[in-house]
């Protein structure tokens, strides 16, 4: 039998995979701040008066899961003391204290909308061993279902509370600088950062990773397999195309990131775009970048799910990010990598 052309196949084909592997690792535009921009839109009072509560001091359960270089991590849980919804829910954080008794900087990360925590989780450990105490804020599962249609908008503005009350429980905490804090969220977490960036004044930066606005239409069209499943059943269920949940989704949804956009400022906001990117499509990140006012951007020339491929570069981007917009120093006993040579 005769192999002969196989190996130069087999060779034509490794190389093409390796051209587009390095194609994708050197594929992205990094794009500055809109040199016109100013300055955002001052926060109406009416919205303003929509996300005021009362502070209330929880009862706090907190457990030591281990004890790592450099900082302990620590799970915080309580109930919130302000809730709009329905059902009882509580808040779950993991808080990677950092060592010493000086106060450092917190990034506060939002995990991804499916699956476990391992993304996040990965990043939190980043960022701590960089010398941030990190506060990782848990999904809450119910608020991952579609059956919960009446009351979704709800669900958006608890989100906002929750993160607002774990900020509040971060300002009872001696050794965090709470006038500097920062929000990192890819996907569905890039989604909640714009909401609080947007909604939550403590906040003094954020990066809004392969995020979006306009939920009512990623809910409705978007072809990611998780949230396609959910929405098959809901359809099904109800007898409904995805036109008219698009139609019923819009009319009821107004805390969106497209509606508050204008009100984040874009000088302290890094957004990261994927350009192929079908689950949370690249133009609605698009459209959510301009009614910003054109924050500094990264495009990647991925999809979703391979953006995983420049994993190193966004956490890289990221680090540089916050340690300019919170001022940050390099210190060389807790600095877990010399990101300047990357």
């Amino acid at each position: 039998m005769n192999r002969g052309p196989v190996p130069a196949v087999r060779g034509i084909v490794f190389w093409l995979v390796m051209g587009w592997l390095v194609g994708c690792l050197t594929g992205c535009l990094s794009v500055p701040l809109d040199a016109d921009y100013s300055e955002p839109q001052p926060l109406p009072e009416q919205i303003r008066q929509l996300y005021h509560y009362k502070k209330v001091v929880p009862e706090v359960k907190q457990t030591v899961l281990s004890m790592e270089t450099g900082y302990q991590l620590r799970r915080v849980e309580f109930t919130p003391g302000h809730s709009i919804l329905p059902f009882e829910h509580h808040i779950q954080m993991d808080y990677y204290d950092i060592d010493g008794d000086q106060p450092v900087p917190v990034i506060m990360v939002l995990p991804i909308l499916g699956g476990g925590n391992g993304i996040s989780s990965a990043f939190a450990r980043f960022f701590a061993r960089n010398g941030y105490a990190v506060l990782l804020v848990h999904r809450q599962k119910k608020y991952k279902e579609l059956e919960h249609l009446d009351y979704l908008n709800e669900i958006l503005q608890q989100i906002v509370f929750d993160h607002m009350q774990a900020i509040d429980w971060l300002e009872t905490q001696p050794d965090v600088d709470v006038t500097r804090i920062g929000v990192f969220g890819i996907s569905m977490g890039g989604i909640k950062s714009a909401l609080v960036s947007a909604l939550e004044p403590r906040v003094r930066a954020g990066v809004v990773a392969l995020a979006a606005g306009n939920i009512p239409h990623v809910l409705s069209y978007s072809e990611d397999r998780g949230v396609r499943k959910k929405r098959d059943k809901l359809l099904a269920r109800q007898n409904v195309t995805a036109d008219q949940l698009y139609q019923r989704l819009a009319a009821q949804i107004n805390c969106d990131p497209l509606n508050y956009a204008p009100y984040m400022d874009a000088r302290n906001i890094l957004m990261i775009l994927a350009r192929f990117d079908r689950s949370v499509p690249y133009w609605q990140g698009r459209e959510l970048k301009e009614r910003m006012g054109n924050p500094e951007t990264i495009y990647l020339l991925s999809g979703h799910y391979s953006s995983l491929l420049y994993w190193f570069y966004i956490q890289k981007e990221a680090l540089m990010f916050f340690n300019r917009k919170l001022d940050v120093k390099k210190d060389p006993d807790r600095w877990d990598e010399d990101v300047d040579s990357w």
